[in-house]
């Protein structure tokens, strides 16, 4: 989709599973049952959507996915499926080499996964700053029993050596892109807008992971502080509404991406194809 001088296109880094319970928080099954279809395991699949930037000088990505090889132990527990690879769609239409950014909403495994990979030795996006929370990068050193798992082993020797950007609250970046911190899924989570061209795009992360989450008091059990993401959400879809944007769910097997209508406690979606 043009965004003014450039394009957006939402790419895939595959899927994983997580229990229902994981998902869905409190919110009986009786809500979220008739939406999604259980694995065998039981669990409910959960897909990456990844935002690709790119104009004239200037390119970014949202997130980085889960990555071309991760943990085995994560891979059966999550039940980890890459049908599609990140770095395989990007070579189709630009080249990874050339990435300026990598914008994250947060360190969690299933969004920072191809952000520490190397090939021959190399960054497979030498030249691109990995951008996130000073207080996010902060928590992925110093887990705990809460916390741990959702980093997936994190190599921190390897996090040492990036080329990082450390935010400190809201900022804007460059070429229209700009983080807003929220907290709640992590102390230091953001979400991405990116303006262009008389148009917005709003990733969520994981405050609004998928087109279930919009209403207000539906948060996922994994949120570190569930009272800041319900305040955030709030915020973002009374911005989104106001400002006709066009929203990504990183975790929508079904509508990746949508405008709203509506109201905040009542917001109402349509479909959007990027």
């Amino acid at each position: 989709m043009k965004f003014g001088d450039s394009e957006v296109k939402l790419l895939s880094d595959g899927t994983f599973t997580l229990d229902p319970g994981a998902a869905f928080g409190i919110v009986p099954h009786q809500f979220w049952e008739k939406r999604v279809t259980r694995t065998e395991a039981g669990r409910v699949t959960l897909a990456t959507r990844i935002p690709y930037i790119y104009a004239k000088g200037f390119s970014a990505l949202i997130d980085t996915g889960i990555g071309s090889t991760p943990d085995e132990k994560y891979r059966k527990i999550f039940e980890i499926k890459k049908p599609d690879d990140l770095l395989d769609q990007i070579r189709e239409i630009g080249n990874p080499k050339d990435i300026d950014l990598t914008v994250h909403s947060h360190l969690h495994f299933d969004h920072f996964g191809h952000s520490l990979e190397r090939d021959s030795n190399r960054w497979v996006f030498p030249k691109a700053r990995v951008v996130a929370q000073k207080a996010e990068f902060t928590a992925s050193r110093k887990t705990n029993e809460f916390t741990r798992t959702n980093y997936g082993k994190l190599d921190l020797q390897l996090l040492s050596k990036v080329k990082k950007i450390q935010l400190e609250g809201t900022t804007r970046l460059k070429h229209g892109l700009m983080a807003i911190h929220t907290g709640g899924h992590t102390i230091g989570h953001q979400a991405v807008v990116y303006s262009n061209g008389g148009k917005e795009l709003i990733y969520f992360g994981d405050v609004i992971p998928t087109t279930f989450h919009l209403k207000l008091p539906y948060v996922t059990a994994i949120d570190t502080f569930p009272l800041s993401t319900v305040e955030m959400k709030r915020k973002l879809i009374g911005r989104a509404i106001r400002n006709h944007s066009i929203c990504i769910f990183n975790h929508d097997t079904e509508v990746p991406a949508a405008v709203l209508t509506g109201t905040v406690d009542d917001p109402k979606i349509e479909s959007v194809e990027l």
